[in-house]
């Protein structure tokens, strides 16, 4: 069987000019019709517009921030490692902010319009999908999160990252987070996104103890139930306080607010 490309070409002209539309709103604005959908099947509101040199812009009008800010923190995507993807995917869809950061558009020319549809509502599903990191087991955004909840509970300035302590080989058991403790003692704080960090935790505290060092912890996990029962109950005999996950965070902001210093 022969394929008829001619006529599947045209067929898939037809089917494409009548899934993509353009729509007249209320207040005089133009926006396309596509299938491009959130995971909640909302349409992508790609606003169409002329630019001063003649060209056209796409733009979503802020509406793909708006729509992550229902479930998850926007703050969150503007820095650390999601941000830095975010930029990321801006310059590689040669995308454009305006707005303060809020809207994203694309310029093109009318000729070029039909290849920017499909390259923008390919860009803003990659944008969206920055959503996807939260809830999967990357180690890197688990920190920017656990850094995020300290900052919002202690000042700035009484936390230290990448702390070395008064021990020997120092260099070798750095805190993740020294914090300003009540009575001079500091607290430690560690994020345990893995079975390894979870090792690596037990003999670094193994050691402060062996030094004889005053502190106190706390160790926050991605998802304690990840981490083997052995390893946990080593953690356990060394460690101070655990927090199951960073779902659990009025249980880690009252940890913290019991230990830190006013």
């Amino acid at each position: 069987m022969t394929l008829n490309t001619d006529a599947i070409r045209t067929l898939l002209c037809e089917r494409l000019c009548a899934e993509v539309g353009i729509e007249q709103r209320p207040d005089g604005a133009a926006m396309l019709r596509t299938h491009f959908r959130f995971p909640d099947g909302d349409g992508y509101p790609i606003h169409l517009s002329e630019t001063a040199s003649g060209g056209l812009r796409l733009s979503d009008r802020g509406h793909t921030l708006m729509h992550i800010s229902y479930e998850h923190d926007v703050d969150s995507f503007m820095d650390g490692t999601r941000g830095a993807l975010l930029e990321r995917i801006v310059q590689e869809e040669g995308l454009n902010w305006e707005g303060g950061r809020g809207a994203l558009y694309l310029d093109t020319s009318p000729e070029r319009l039909s290849q920017a549809v499909f390259s923008f509502g390919q860009a803003l599903t990659r944008v969206y999908d920055l959503t996807l990191l939260s809830r999967s087991n990357v180690g890197s955004t688990f920190y920017d999160d656990l850094a995020d909840l300290l900052l919002s509970v202690v000042d700035e300035e009484k936390i230290e990252r990448d702390y070395q302590p008064e021990v020997a080989n120092a260099q070798h058991y750095p805190v993740d987070y020294r914090i300003d403790g009540k009575a001079e003692i500091p607290l430690f704080v560690y994020g345990i996104p893995n079975r390894d960090k979870a090792r690596l935790t037990t003999i670094m505290l193994s050691h402060f103890h062996l030094s004889s060092l005053s502190f106190e912890s706390i160790l926050v996990f991605e998802d304690q139930s990840e981490i083997p029962r052995v390893d946990l109950a080593r953690l356990s005999d060394v460690g101070g306080d655990m927090i199951s996950s960073l779902a659990s965070r009025d249980d880690l902001n009252r940890k913290l607010l019991q230990r830190v210093a006013a």
